[in-house]
C-alpha cells in the first residue's frame, strides 16, 4: 500500500523531471520588445540597442 506521503513525493519528483525538460528547451529570459536575435548557446533575446535605452530611460522614470 502505498501512503500519502509516497505520492507527494513522487509527484513532486515527476512535476521538477517536466521542469527540467522545459528548461533545457526554452531560454532564461524574454524581456525585450525588440531583438537583434538569439544567442545561440544559451536562446535568450539580444536586444537591440534602442530596446536597451528605452528600458534604462523607464527604470529612470519609475525609479522611487
Amino acid at each position: 500500500m502505498v501512503d500519502k506521503k509516497d505520492k507527494r513525493v513522487e509527484k513532486a519528483q515527476s512535476r521538477r523531471q517536466q521542469e527540467n525538460q522545459n528548461e533545457a528547451k526554452s531560454p532564461a529570459s524574454d524581456i525585450y520588445g525588440e531583438v537583434e536575435g538569439k544567442d545561440p548557446e544559451t536562446r535568450v533575446e539580444v536586444p537591440t540597442d534602442e530596446a536597451v535605452e528605452k528600458s534604462m530611460e523607464w527604470i529612470n522614470e519609475n525609479a522611487k
